[in-house]
């Protein structure tokens, strides 16, 4: 079993980023990956219930290996969110989510999950960079 990937993002910015991979691919992601979207003017009323999706995500995705979660921006709503799970085994949070990160993370999904979150962290420096 591999390492199951949630991605946690504003607006959608997940499931598209998925929907690139795909087609980058030329094969779904799905089976590989969870996407949760959370609206960018969340009332904060509303939290509880985003909290619960990401909690039920966790416990369906978690088959042993782990969850690697990887939000868009750090300190935002979905990366706060994120990190209220982190401190439970077999879970990590990255944020600054990018197109590179996911491909790279996909590409080595096989891997145990603390090599994982390098590769990802690897993955979206690389994708980083200032053309000349």
């Amino acid at each position: 079993m591999n390492v199951s990937i949630l991605l946690i993002t504003h607006n959608g910015i997940g499931q598209s980023i998925c929907d690139t991979v795909a087609a980058i691919r030329g094969t779904s992601v799905n089976k590989e990956v969870e996407c949760l979207s959370v609206p960018a003017h969340l009332k904060p009323e509303n939290l509880g219930y985003f909290a619960d999706q990401i909690r039920n995500s966790i416990r369906l995705l978690n088959k042993g290996n782990g969850v690697l979660i990887l939000t868009d921006i750090y300190g935002a709503t979905p990366n706060n969110l994120a990190r209220y799970f982190s401190a439970e085994d077999g879970i990590r949070v990255i944020s600054g989510l990018n197109l590179p990160m996911l491909v790279r993370v996909l590409n080595y999904i096989d891997k145990p999950l603390l090599e994982l979150v390098e590769i990802a962290l690897e993955g979206g420096h690389k994708g980083i960079r200032q053309d000349l």
